[in-house]
């Protein structure tokens, strides 16, 4: 799709049952009324740059599929595909690159989050060797690894070599742990301290407990805060994992098990001042691909401040802009950098 300021990403998309009956929700699908009219992509933001991340085709340095981080001043980049945890500047300059393909120490097979620890190291989760690795900030230590009794998604430090893993824990040792998509990891005693957080299961996954579900997570002001898949809400969780609050998205109710599309939450960003950025995508039938991504910004309360739909791909949020894959690229390094016109 070319981008042009003008372009509206917002569109129609109705749902149809195995018996062809048609299936509708109050707004426009996936959103729900009280989210308004969807707006335009130039309606609520204003292009102002563009970020081509650096890469050299002589260090094997090419960007394939990037889980992208903001720590605050840089971007950490897992990538699934290159078997990499890199560091670039907002400019798009590489400033570092950790990892390979294989099985040993700093070795990946699959890279799925990139995140600093409390004392600037970089901490990668690799989901198919249930392994996290930390490289030293100065890189010139060695990696240390961390094998875990869980599939991790994500992993935050949460300080005293303990860390909050986003993931799977199957496992008929610990069967009331099955379900829940949060854990505490202690490293000192290679236990997991706790498990929580089990969002409702739609019917139509069955018994498979990985089959489409996951959460994403973030720690903020003393709090967890996270969204799942196939939940209207977002969780605010004290410390210890006990729930302290949830604020409503508004989507609309999910479509039939035999609908042919389905929404799925996948993200949770924060601006600064303090409103939300919610990240839905449309899956066709039960594969994994998004269809479609959407948006919305919400206030503190989850009033829709807006609701976007048929965005670019949002990569990260940064101070406030919005970085997302250049539509006019094929290449995932490509981004366009937009400001919300109401910030």
């Amino acid at each position: 799709m070319k981008w042009t300021a003008g372009t509206t990403f917002g569109a129609l998309a109705v749902s149809a049952c195995a018996d062809g009956t048609a299936w509708s929700a109050p707004g426009v699908f996936p959103f729900s009324a009280e989210a308004g009219r969807p707006a335009t992509f130039a309606e609520v933001f204003e292009v102002v740059d563009t970020v081509v991340l650096e890469e050299d085709p002589v260090a094997d340095v090419v960007t394939a599929m990037p889980f992208v981080r903001f720590d605050g001043r840089d971007f950490l980049i897992a990538d699934f595909q290159a078997y990499q945890a890199r560091v670039y500047a907002t400019s798009g300059k590489l400033l570092d690159f950790r990892g390979r393909a294989g099985q040993g120490p700093g070795e990946f097979i699959a890279p799925v989050s990139a995140r600093r620890t409390a004392d600037g190291n970089l901490l990668v989760a690799d989901v198919a060797e249930n392994r996290l690795t930390v490289f030293p900030s100065d890189s010139e230590g060695e990696p240390a690894t961390m094998t875990l009794p869980v599939h991790p998604l994500d992993a935050i430090d949460m300080g005293k070599r303990r860390y909050l893993i986003t993931g799977f824990r199957m496992s008929a040792l610990h069967p009331d742990s099955v379900g829940s998509l949060l854990h505490v990891w202690n490293a000192e005693t290679e236990t997991v301290e706790t498990s929580f957080f089990k969002p409702p299961r739609p019917d139509y996954l069955g018994t498979v407990a990985s089959r489409g579900e996951y959460a994403h997570a973030n720690v903020r002001d003393e709090a967890i805060w996270v969204v799942s898949a196939f939940t209207d809400s977002v969780f605010v969780l004290g410390m210890d994992g006990k729930r302290a609050g949830a604020i409503s998205i508004p989507l609309a109710k999910q479509p039939p098990a035999d609908a042919p599309e389905r929404w799925e939450v996948d993200k949770l960003h924060f601006l600064t001042n303090g409103c939300l950025v919610v990240e839905v995508g449309i899956r066709v039938g039960r594969t994994r691909d998004v269809d479609r991504q959407h948006l919305l910004i919400l206030d503190g309360d989850g009033k829709a401040l807006a609701a976007l739909a048929n965005t670019p791909m949002l990569r990260v949020v940064a101070d406030d802009l919005f970085y997302f894959q250049n539509p006019d690229r094929m290449e995932p390094n490509h981004w366009i950098v937009a400001r919300w016109r109401a910030s």
